[in-house]
């Protein structure tokens, strides 16, 4: 018995190292800004946006701003003016509409395994006061457009595969994503490489919606 809480002991400061390593080196990695290396240039500028829950972010676009291959497939109704994108834990988007639903082996699998990813599409018919606004360039939200239908994973016909997720608003829709989820892969990482993408200013690294949003104002 001593033995063996001694080793318990033991796994357990690993475990603590390992979080407290992860944890600075990603508030650490949040702040180093990544700048394009020639800034894009344009006469008219057009709006994207920004928007978390709280933990989660998702890139918003206006409806005709969206891919018109993915757009068509998405059939949204016809007041529909912004859809919102996300990428997250698959299995989360299926067992957890809310916190309160979260289970510990859900948040263990979210947080430690390489997971399959999903994408939740929200639907919107104005702009919401709590987006964050970015005024870009036409190609760069060509670049935000192509990297979010990228995300989607799809048939050979090009179809969407759409996930059954209950709980949520009626509005909401999921599919299965491109990619796997993991705490270096995140929701936030996922945000953040679409800026890279599309020449806007984002973090080095980072796993938290607040190290995105600190580097566009």
């Amino acid at each position: 018995m001593k033995y063996l809480l001694k080793a318990l002991r033991r796994v357990f400061s690993i475990l603590a190292g390992l979080l407290l390593g992860y944890l600075f080196t990603a508030l650490l990695l949040s702040f180093f800004t990544i700048r394009p290396k020639e800034e894009v240039a344009c006469e008219e500028k057009q709006a994207a946006y920004l928007t978390t829950n709280g933990v989660h972010l998702f890139l918003v676009l206006p409806l005709e701003e969206v891919e018109p291959s993915l757009r068509g497939r998405l059939s949204v109704p016809s007041d529909t003016r912004f859809l919102a994108f996300g990428w997250g834990d698959r299995e989360f988007y299926r067992t957890t509409p809310t916190w309160k639903d979260l289970s510990p082996g859900t948040a263990f699998r979210a947080a430690f395994l390489n997971t399959a990813a999903g994408m939740h599409v929200m639907r919107f018919v104005e702009e919401q006061p709590s987006w964050r606004k970015l005024e870009i360039c036409p190609v760069q939200a060509d670049a935000l457009s192509s990297f979010i239908d990228r995300s989607f994973q799809k048939d050979e016909r090009g179809n969407l595969l759409p996930i059954e997720a209950h709980g949520y608003n009626d509005s909401d829709l999921f599919f299965e994503a491109r990619g796997n989820y993991s705490c270096l892969r995140t929701s936030n990482t996922w945000a953040n490489d679409a800026l890279k993408q599309a020449w806007l200013p984002a973090a080095l690294w980072t796993p938290f919606d607040f190290g995105v949003l600190w580097h566009v104002g």
